[in-house]
């Protein structure tokens, strides 16, 4: 990788505003700075912004970055990828942009028009849809060194309530029935709803709620930047920190999980009940669904189960 040397020529007291305050790297710097990233991901965006940089001119003011350069940019980088590669790179610098946009750094967004590359059918594909075996969520929830309380209690909490994640992310404090195990939530479409839970969030939820009486349950690992104000109901008064965005919590859980969805949280649970033979009305109250008919892809038996029963009636299998 070429070196960008004007990574170095800032003064000692950073660039100035009337020498940098546009200029692409500058920017990306800025950006990074700003959005709450894991390490790990925080690195991944770097490497991808840092090849814009090298392929563009990072002196140059941002506002003059154009379609057809990031289209041939992306073409010249990642044409010859995978699609997967292709569009997860035009995703970071799509979301570079956006962040420009929302604050009132460029007035248009170069990225729009360009398209993401159609994915292959593929076992990855597949991987991503299908029902987690629980064995294989719990080795990944009960790993306390490899992940936080926060993460691991909304994972749980996911799995347990079979609730949608956003829905979860939207979840007050002051909500949350400890004694009964339920808490009030804004369902699909607005509508308050109730959702439940097992010992097993029960166990882990007053750890992660400790002295905070109001605010988001789950919060930020940091407190937001200075240009950046949320939502007075978006903050957590004890701590100043602003709600886990869907982003950062899809991001997380697909770092953690090797890259399953969110989704598939809720997914294995409707799944893995109507596998235990609850029946199928029960799992719809559980789900919240609005029919029957939009439960039909949850309670299909894995293949995990199908092999299961074949193997229970097998002629020769061994009792």
């Amino acid at each position: 990788m070429a070196t960008i040397t004007h990574l170095h020529t800032h003064s000692p007291d950073g660039p100035s505003r009337a020498s940098s305050r546009l200029e692409l790297f500058a920017l990306t710097r800025t950006y990074l700075d700003a959005v709450d990233l894991a390490a790990t991901t925080r690195a991944v965006y770097d490497t991808t912004l840092e090849k814009l940089v090298e392929d563009l001119d990072g002196d140059a003011p941002v506002t003059s970055v154009t379609r057809s350069q990031l289209r041939r940019h992306l073409d010249d980088r990642y044409g010859a990828l995978a699609p997967a590669t292709y569009n997860r790179n035009l995703a970071t610098i799509g979301s570079f942009f956006a962040w420009l946009d929302e604050n009132d750094y460029i007035t248009r967004t170069p990225t729009k028009g360009l398209r993401r590359k159609k994915l292959r059918v593929s076992i990855e594909a597949e991987r991503q849809t299908r029902p987690l075996p629980y064995q294989e969520l719990t080795a990944i929830w009960n790993d306390h060194r490899a992940h936080s309380l926060r993460d691991r209690v909304f994972w749980v909490m996911a799995y347990d309530t079979a609730a949608r994640a956003d829905e979860l992310l939207g979840l007050n404090i002051q909500n949350i029935d400890i004694a009964n195990r339920q808490a009030a939530i804004v369902g699909k479409g607005g509508s308050a709803e109730t959702i439940y839970w097992s010992s097993v969030t029960a166990r882990l939820l007053p750890r992660l709620i400790d002295n905070r009486d109001s605010g988001p349950l789950f919060i930020a690992s940091r407190k937001p930047q200075p240009h950046f104000t949320p939502a007075a109901s978006d903050l957590c008064p004890a701590t100043g920190k602003a709600r886990l965005s869907y982003r950062r919590a899809e991001e997380i859980w697909k770092t953690a999980s090797g890259g399953h969805t969110l989704h598939q949280l809720r997914h294995s649970r409707l799944t893995h009940l109507a596998e235990a033979g609850e029946d199928v009305t029960m799992i719809k109250a559980k789900s919240r669904h609005r029919s029957l008919r939009s439960l039909e892809r949850y309670v299909n038996p894995s293949p995990t189960a199908i092999k299961n029963m074949t193997d229970r009636h097998d002629p020769n299998r061994r009792h």
